[in-house]
């Protein structure tokens, strides 16, 4: 959410995709969006969407937000507090969003 907040600022700042893309990049490092995000992002804001929200999904609820995968987010982050979000999904093998959300919603 914050790195679309950074986003949107940057598109209405009059930068550009690609310079918005290298902008993350530099501050987020590994952890930076995509490419390809940035410019959906960009196509979004042009074609009017203003809330940088996700869109509700239908489908089967995730399933890798579990108490065990949350408890087991916290002591890696105890050991290391510099783990990426990456090596954290690497190693328990769950996506970047699961790992995000365990963070961000239940740490």
């Amino acid at each position: 959410m914050e790195q679309r907040v950074n986003i949107k600022f940057c598109y209405k700042a009059g930068k550009t995709a690609t310079k918005t893309y290298e902008m993350l990049v530099k501050v987020y490092g590994v952890d930076a969006v995509s490419k390809k995000c940035v410019f959906e992002w960009f196509k979004r804001f042009r074609d009017g969407e203003e809330d940088v929200k996700d869109e509700p999904r239908s489908g089967l609820p995730p399933t890798s937000t579990t108490p065990d995968n949350i408890e087991r987010v916290r002591r890696m982050l105890a050991d290391d507090r510099r783990l990426s979000l990456r090596k954290i999904a690497e190693e328990l093998k769950i996506s970047l969003d699961s790992v995000s959300n365990i963070i961000h919603e239940h740490l």
